[in-house]
């Protein structure tokens, strides 16, 4: 039997921009579309993913934009710990058994250290949730998106290319670069750091920054592998903005609270917008101004 709803899993899903990219989703998504939607909130945390559940539901309630509500769009709760395997197999299970396939993933799942934090540590920390983690996670799912569905991958303007040197720049925007070619680049400068050469050879003292240049990067070498293969998945980066959150701290100009407007207008706008597929190429890369 075909699954009639949409279905769109956001990670890191609980707080901060993650939690404003699901409410911003029911809310937008009831203006575009009659088909029911399913929205996968998911987090580390059974109590505090189930808490943002309940918490979206009490909000929502005035809009009737939910299922119970009169509405058309549900709210589930999932538990995923990205830098965890195990976790992601089994989402992926309740996936293909509950909805039979997935229409968009949005990766917003991240971490940064505060203040000045750098050596080794920090960098294999970062890039295990970062890039790593949003890697598996796309591996494991990518095979469940269904046709013409999308990925959307939340980066950062401090992963822009201007933070490592022209020649890594080069590295990282070569079209030839595939998937094995830039983890052996995330490589390179986790192997930099713990050698203490890493402004030598031409990288950012950033964990941060670093792996969303992975990210980004990443996104457009998805984007190739789903033309070749001709599904019609696209495959999109954005920068949501600077927001007061738990990940970028008190000194960001925006909140959360400011949702319909900043830091989930983009990775909202790329999930549901119909017109982004065809005015912009596959694996774009946006942000706000």
């Amino acid at each position: 039997m075909s699954y009639v709803t949409k279905v769109i899993l956001v990670t890191g899903g609980n707080k901060g921009i993650g939690y404003a990219i699901v409410r911003n989703l029911a809310l937008s998504y009831v203006k575009s579309s009659s088909q029911p939607l399913t929205i996968l909130l998911t987090a580390r945390n059974p109590t505090l993913g189930q808490s943002s559940i309940d918490k979206l539901r009490e909000e929502l309630k005035p809009n009737n934009v939910l299922i119970d509500d009169g509405g058309n769009v549900d709210l589930k709760f999932l538990r995923l710990d990205i830098t965890d395997e195990q976790s992601i197999k089994d989402v992926k299970d309740v996936i293909e058994k509950d909805y039979e396939g997935l229409d968009v993933l949005i990766n917003n799942a991240a971490i940064a250290f505060k203040g000045d934090a750098f050596d080794i540590n920090v960098v294999r920390t970062t890039f295990a949730t970062n890039f790593y983690g949003t890697l598996n996670v796309i591996n494991h799912l990518y095979p469940l998106i269904r046709k013409n569905g999308r990925i959307v991958n939340v980066s950062s303007l401090a992963g822009e290319l201007h933070i490592v040197s022209k020649a890594l720049g080069q590295e990282f925007s070569n079209e030839n670069l595939d998937m094995d070619g830039l983890i052996e680049l995330m490589k390179r400068f986790e192997n930099a750091v713990e050698k203490g050469t890493y402004k030598q050879e031409g990288w950012p003292r950033q964990a941060y920054g670093t792996s969303k240049l992975g990210v980004t990067t990443m996104t457009r070498i998805l984007a190739h592998r789903a033309d070749k293969e001709g599904n019609g998945i696209k495959v999109f980066a954005c920068h949501p903005g600077w927001v007061k959150t738990d990940l970028a701290g008190e000194r960001a100009p925006l909140t959360p609270g400011m949702y319909s407007h900043y830091c989930a207008k983009i990775p909202v706008l790329l999930a549901l917008d119909e017109d982004i597929v065809v005015q912009n190429p596959n694996g774009s890369y946006f942000k706000d101004k």
